[in-house]
C-alpha cells in the first residue's frame, strides 16, 4: 500500500459519519475514575505476565511486552465499563494473550496443532506453547461467566487462533470470494468473544435473559468487525504484515477500488450501529445499557490508543472546511476523555516486576 496515497478525504468522512451515527460522547467515567481503574487493572496484568514461569514462557520480552499490556487494559477498562475489576482484571490478562499472538512472528503452527483434539480428548496440555498459556488462564475467566457465554469465549478464541493462522500467508481472498472478507475479519475480530465477555454472571442470569444475550452476541460480534475494521484502517494502510484488512479484501474479492472497498466497510459499520441500537432500545435496561457503555468505551480507546494513530488525523487537511472541524472535535472529546500518560497509570513496568521475580526466584525462595 506504500506506493499509493492515502485516502484523506474518504477516509475522515467515514470516520465522521460513524461518529455521527453512534452519537459519539462518552461519558462512562470521569477522568480520575478512568486513572485509577487503568492503574489497579494494569498492576494487576503485568504481575500476572513478569512471573518468572510465564517469563519462560513468552517469546517477548518485557519491554516490547510493555505496549501490548497497556493497549488492552485500556481496551478493557474503558469498554467493560459496567464490570467488576476482577473481570477487568481477568479480560486484560486474556486479550494481552490474544495481542500477543497477534503480533507474534512465530513459524508456520501446522507441527504443533496436529495433535490439537487428541490433546483435548486427553486432557493433556496442548504442544503448542500459545494455546499452553491461555488454557492454564482460561479458568481463570471462565469462572465469571455462565456456561453459555463461556462456550463463546472459548469459541471464538480457538477462531481467533485459526484467523491469525491465516493471516501469516497475507491471504486477502481470491477475487469473486465475497464471503471472504467478513470470514477473516470475524475470526481475528474476536467479536463472539467479547459479545459473551461483556455479560458476567455477577450481573446477567444468562438463563433468564438468553434470548437478549444471544442476540447481543450476534449484533456485537458483527459490529467489533466492521469498527475494528474501519477505524483500524489508517494504521494498516502501510503496514506490510496488515494488508488482510477489511477494505483492501472488499477491494480484492468484490473487484472493486481500494475507496470502494472503504466505503462498504463504513456502510457496514453504520449500518451495524443502527441495527445494534435499534434492537435493544425497548429491551432489558441493562442490556442496553451494558452495549451503550461498551460501544462508547471501545470508540475511544480506538480514538486515543497509541496503535491506532487516529490522533494525527488532528492533522489531515480535507477539501471541507465543516468536515475538518467535525473530526478535530469528535479527536478532542476522545482525548479529553481517554487520553493519558502511561507514565500516570501504568507503573511498575513489567520488566521491573520481572526482575523482580527473577530475583526473588533465584535465591531460591
Amino acid at each position: 500500500m506504500a506506493t499509493q496515497r492515502f485516502p484523506t478525504d474518504n477516509y475522515s468522512n467515514s470516520v465522521v459519519q460513524f461518529l455521527d451515527t453512534i452519537q459519539y460522547n462518552d461519558t462512562n467515567y470521569t477522568r480520575e475514575e478512568r486513572l485509577a481503574k487503568l492503574h489497579y487493572v494494569y498492576t494487576k496484568t503485568a504481575k500476572h505476565f513478569a512471573h518468572y514461569d510465564r517469563q519462560k514462557q513468552i517469546k517477548v520480552s518485557p519491554s516490547n511486552l510493555q505496549p501490548l499490556l497497556q493497549a488492552m487494559v485500556t481496551m478493557v477498562v474503558y469498554s467493560w465499563a459496567t464490570a467488576s475489576e476482577k473481570v477487568m482484571v481477568d479480560l486484560s490478562i486474556h486479550y494481552t494473550y490474544m495481542l500477543i499472538l497477534n503480533d507474534s512472528h512465530d513459524d508456520d503452527p501446522t507441527e504443533s496443532m496436529k495433535s490439537f483434539y487428541n490433546t483435548i480428548l486427553a486432557g493433556l496440555p496442548q504442544e503448542h506453547p500459545w494455546w499452553q498459556m491461555v488454557n492454564n488462564h482460561f479458568p481463570q475467566v471462565l469462572r465469571h461467566y455462565g456456561p453459555y457465554c463461556g462456550l463463546n469465549v472459548i469459541r471464538s478464541t480457538t477462531e481467533f487462533f485459526e484467523g491469525c493462522w491465516v493471516e501469516q500467508h497475507n491471504l486477502m481472498g481470491l477475487p469473486g470470494s465475497l464471503n471472504y472478507p467478513i470470514f477473516l475479519r470475524q475470526m481475528n475480530a474476536l467479536g463472539q468473544c467479547i459479545g459473551g465477555s461483556i455479560f458476567p454472571k455477577e450481573r446477567f442470569d444468562e438463563s433468564e435473559l438468553f434470548a437478549e444475550i444471544t442476540t447481543a452476541i450476534v449484533q456485537i460480534e458483527n459490529w467489533i468487525t466492521f469498527v475494528n475494521g474501519l477505524l483500524s484502517f489508517y494504521k494498516e494502510f502501510d503496514e506490510p504484515r496488515d494488508q488482510t484488512n477489511l477494505a483492501n479484501s472488499y477491494a480484492r474479492c468484490d473487484k472493486v477500488t481500494l475507496e470502494e472497498g472503504l466505503k462498504k466497510s463504513t456502510d457496514d459499520a453504520i449500518a451495524d450501529s443502527e441495527q445494534l441500537l435499534a434492537v435493544f432500545r425497548d429491551k432489558d435496561p441493562r442490556i442496553m445499557h451494558t452495549l451503550r457503555t461498551f460501544c462508547q468505551g471501545y470508540v475511544t480507546w480506538h480514538l486515543c490508543d497509541p496503535r491506532y494513530r487516529l490522533q494525527e488525523l488532528q492533522s489531515f487537511t480535507t477539501e471541507s472546511a465543516e468536515l475538518s472541524s467535525k473530526l478535530h472535535n469528535y479527536l478532542q472529546s476522545a482525548k479529553k476523555v481517554g487520553s493519558f500518560d502511561p507514565k500516570a497509570w501504568a507503573y511498575p513496568s513489567v520488566a521491573s516486576l520481572a526482575a523482580e521475580d527473577l530475583a526473588y526466584w533465584s535465591d531460591g525462595l
